[in-house]
């Protein structure tokens, strides 16, 4: 199914089983509400995004059910003002903001919240991408994810600003990326991780991602490699305060 140019409209109630591609597309879509939703393809079937948006506003996604081989939500250049709650994803890739900076001419994306969710199986839970040596020079700003729980997540925590998913990439000898991260808020996320590294902050040296609030992660690793969770953090300026303290992220 597929919304584009849509205002004040609203899906509810509504079963998408094994769609070829995507399962529900947006573009341009303002004042819209998803609920009840349940969308379901295999977890090894490529491209089936549950539910992608692009250029969109005032979105409100919540008590849904979203199983796919991609991701569970993809958020894309110039969504802003989007509330995420009571979702439960997986199998899939999480919900993913981008991959951003590809293109001439993205707009910003902000305000986003996302909270009283579980992933549970996914490659990925919180997921933020951007490429290296950006077209666009954009912010990112404004999220807030709260209370998530991951279960076997093999990244529960992930931002990439040298996305590249099929290397090697040209991009690579061109510089880092322009996108700018800022105002990122994570606190109650809990759970098992399936590899040792729970965190993964790898900003860009060019723009570096800016106060970013790490509050009460709490992860176990439930991976094959023994010892704690740890975090990877490159060019993150920020805070860190509570149950799983990693002050290894800020200076």
């Amino acid at each position: 199914m597929g919304f584009a140019f849509v205002n004040n409209s609203r899906i509810k109630d509504i079963t998408s089983l094994n769609s070829k591609m995507g399962h529900f597309n947006f573009f341009s879509v303002h004042h819209f509400n998803i609920t009840g939703v349940t969308i379901t393809a295999p977890g090894d079937s490529p491209n089936t995004d549950g539910i992608k948006m692009g250029s969109c506003s005032n979105i409100h996604i919540s008590n849904t059910n979203i199983g796919t081989g991609d991701d569970c939500i993809a958020i894309l250049s110039g969504t802003t003002d989007l509330d995420i709650s009571n979702v439960k994803c997986g199998p899939g890739h999480g919900i993913s903001v981008g991959s951003l900076g590809k293109n001439k001419d993205e707009k910003d994306v902000k305000n986003l919240t996302v909270r009283d969710t579980v992933f549970n199986g996914t490659s990925d839970g919180i997921r933020i991408k951007t490429w290296e040596s950006s077209a666009s020079k954009i912010v990112v700003s404004n999220f807030v994810y709260e209370n998530i729980q991951m279960i076997n997540v093999e990244k529960p925590i992930n931002i990439d600003q040298k996305y590249c998913p099929h290397p090697p990439c040209e991009h690579e000898k061109k510089g880092e990326s322009h996108v700018q991260i800022q105002d990122i808020k994570l606190k109650n996320i809990y759970g098992t991780s399936k590899n040792k590294v729970a965190v993964n902050l790898q900003c860009s040296k060019s723009f570096p991602c800016k106060n970013v609030e790490l509050i009460d992660i709490n992860f176990k690793n439930n991976g094959v490699e023994d010892g704690p969770v740890t975090a990877v953090c490159e060019n993150v300026d920020g805070s860190a305060r509570g149950k799983m303290v990693l002050q290894q992220c800020f200076n």
